[in-house]
């Protein structure tokens, strides 16, 4: 078994990844929960799994109200 760690680049989310080399996975990719970007892409030969770790701060929304006299 691998751990390490991943961080989005676009987010900046981070993962804690895990390889396991003994158990075959499934082919397939991962994206980011936070924003979609793509983190990989696996062929199935190894069990690979991602767990979110860290979320990033969204910026606040700016409301802005139009006052009126």
């Amino acid at each position: 078994m691998k751990k390490s760690d991943v961080q989005c680049l676009d987010c900046g989310a981070g993962y804690r990844r895990i390889q396991l080399d003994s158990r075959p996975g499934q082919p397939g990719h991962y994206r980011c929960l936070v924003c979609h970007r793509l983190l990989e892409t696996f062929d199935g030969s190894r069990e690979i799994a991602y767990r979110l770790t860290v979320n990033p701060e969204r910026p606040a929304r700016r409301t802005e109200k139009k006052l009126s006299h």
